[in-house]
């Protein structure tokens, strides 16, 4: 089986991660894309951080009517931070059969360099990159010209959306656009980013 992994916070889910998961499921790359929450990313602060399991049970409501798209909270019996070349590795052991992807924007393609140890974790999995740009636009990064047979491109439509400024809309209003209605309401009851 090809398991497309979308890493990340999910501090909230929104639109534009599900967005993606439904642009490689349609590319036909991947039989299943996996959120796999991350309860600490390194490259990213703690200060605006919902806990672990509040975002996994967002991630959980927002694909209550996916079939395809599944959560995994694998990350969260390792170490902390989560470095995605030992979350790789702990899945190949759990799921010799299956074969893992990383589903990916151009974004993180630039900042490889910045992973711990991206050179092995390049070489370990596929990145399936949902990009506006074509191949050869992003082709000169030098990872891709390096490793060209370990990134494919999915064509995808960006959503103007991001954690980000979800954040400071439900901090100014209590909800926000681009989420879905349940973790909407979640964010509402828990009193979360505001």
């Amino acid at each position: 089986m090809n398991i497309a992994l979308l890493f990340g916070s999910f501090n909230p889910v929104h639109n534009g991660h599900l967005a993606m998961a439904h642009a490689a499921l349609q590319s036909n790359t991947c039989d299943e894309v996996w959120l796999v929450v991350s309860p600490h990313n390194p490259l990213k602060s703690l200060n605006t951080l919902a806990s672990a399991n509040d975002r996994a049970h967002m991630v959980s409501l927002a694909l209550q009517n996916e079939s395809k798209i599944k959560i995994c909270t694998i990350e969260f019996d390792m170490p902390t931070p989560s470095y995605t070349i030992h979350t790789i590795r702990k899945l190949k052991e759990e799921y010799p059969s299956f074969n893992f992807h990383i589903l990916c924007g151009t974004d993180v393609v630039n900042q490889l360099s910045a992973w711990y140890k991206y050179e092995e974790l390049i070489q370990s999995v596929t990145f399936l990159v949902c990009s506006r740009e074509t191949e050869q636009e992003i082709s000169s990064n030098e990872w891709i010209k390096k490793f060209p047979q370990q990134f494919e491109f999915i064509a995808f439509q960006l959503l103007a959306v991001s954690s980000t400024i979800i954040r400071e809309n439900i901090a100014i209003s209590g909800k926000s656009d681009g989420l879905s209605e349940s973790v909407n309401q979640f964010i509402f009851e828990k009193k979360l980013y505001q």
